[in-house]
């Protein structure tokens, strides 16, 4: 009896210096950012470091940079030393974004996951056969081939986008609003790169607006292949043969901002109205100032943050992609449309204050299903 009685409380002293120590490390190894809530315990092995690749075009554009730091702030969250960030830019090359990607699975191997804004479309199909070859988990953002679906594979995980044709849809019409006779006036609309589906939606919302309204009338539209200097140089062009406009479109903020610098040079900025789509701090401004009169905001934390907790889940085994229903790998995420008047809210939310995220909930970015073939 004594000697059971003593087994019984080692066991206890051991039990309860094996939890305190636990806590311990929980704290030490903690790394959560304000902006984060950290994960619980991985069900997976955890201990081997896990090298976060994140494809992006390049960090020449803030919303590209948001969706780097997102996957920062989640990696952030997971236990000191077990997680390394690496940035891959393509500046718009298919074959140098999926030549990067390889490399990096050549050096990490299988522990490597992945957040790949796709150069194009057609890009996700060569992704997606690489991954799976390699064991790889990934994850896509806004562009997806025809076709492809994660549902059909077992290393891709999810995929995600914002609705580009309403972004296109709802900068035009507010745009339309502000004309001096609302409704009716001459627009310019600024392209992204052709074949990327961004750009090719956004200009669609564009289409659906003016199918609406009768009344405006675009007299041109060029491909600015989403830079800023093109787009200067497009408005320049354009401010010297056209005289008489109200609005300039374009598919994004960078593009746009370049336009509003080539109206400052004619003393037209807030006379034109200028839109874009992206929600970058520069646009907030010029809303802010009257030079650009709405963008959108994609939150590319949001979608970096959790493109990167969903492929790593799925790494150390804590969700089985094949296991999850269809409405969970394909969705998408909340973009906030920014004019004036809602600009104070938005400040407030993601400005001031940055964003908090719990990464142990998957379900937060998912606003509604999207419907892959």
């Amino acid at each position: 009896m004594r000697m059971t009685k003593m087994v019984s409380v080692l066991l206890t002293m051991v039990l309860t210096l094996t939890l305190l120590s636990a806590c311990s490390s929980t704290g030490e190894n903690s790394t959560a950012t304000p902006t984060s809530v950290a994960k619980d315990t991985p069900v997976g092995d955890a201990k081997k470091k896990v090298t976060i690749g994140v494809a992006i075009n390049s960090t020449e554009n803030e919303y590209w940079v948001q969706e780097a730091e997102g996957a920062k702030v989640f990696a952030a969250t997971l236990p000191a030393g077990t997680a390394d960030v690496q940035i891959l830019t393509n500046e718009g090359n298919d074959e140098k974004q999926l030549n990067g990607i390889k490399s990096l699975i050549a050096s990490a191997g299988k522990n490597t996951i992945l957040y790949v804004d796709p150069s194009n479309a057609s890009n996700t199909a060569a992704i997606a056969e690489l991954c799976e070859e390699s064991g790889v988990y990934w994850t896509s953002v806004w562009h997806i081939a025809p076709g492809l679906n994660p549902n059909k594979y077992k290393y891709y995980v999810a995929h995600q986008s914002v609705d580009g044709v309403k972004q296109g849809y709802d900068i035009a019409i507010d745009m339309f609003k502000k004309f001096k006779t609302p409704g009716k006036g001459k627009i310019l609309a600024i392209q992204g790169l052709l074949g990327n589906d961004s750009a090719v939606e956004r200009y669609a919302g564009l289409k659906k607006a003016l199918a609406e309204n009768p009344g405006v009338e675009l007299l041109d539209m060029q491909v600015a292949d989403w830079s800023p200097q093109k787009a200067l140089t497009i408005t320049e062009t354009w401010l010297s043969k056209y005289k008489d406009i109200d609005g300039i479109w374009s598919a994004n903020d960078g593009m746009a901002l370049a336009a509003v610098q080539a109206l400052k040079a004619k003393d037209l900025n807030g006379k034109v109205q200028v839109v874009g789509v992206d929600g970058v701090s520069a646009a907030l401004k010029a809303v802010e100032d009257g030079d650009m009169a709405a963008t959108v905001a994609n939150n590319g934390w949001l979608q970096g943050g959790y493109g990167a907790a969903y492929a790593y889940d799925a790494y150390i085994g804590k969700i089985d992609p094949s296991k999850m229903p269809a409405e969970k790998r394909a969705f998408y995420t909340e973009g906030f449309f920014i004019n004036k008047e809602s600009l104070p809210e938005y400040k407030k939310k993601f400005v001031d204050n940055k964003p908090v995220y719990d990464f142990n909930n998957l379900d937060v970015p998912i606003v509604r299903p999207m419907v892959l073939k």
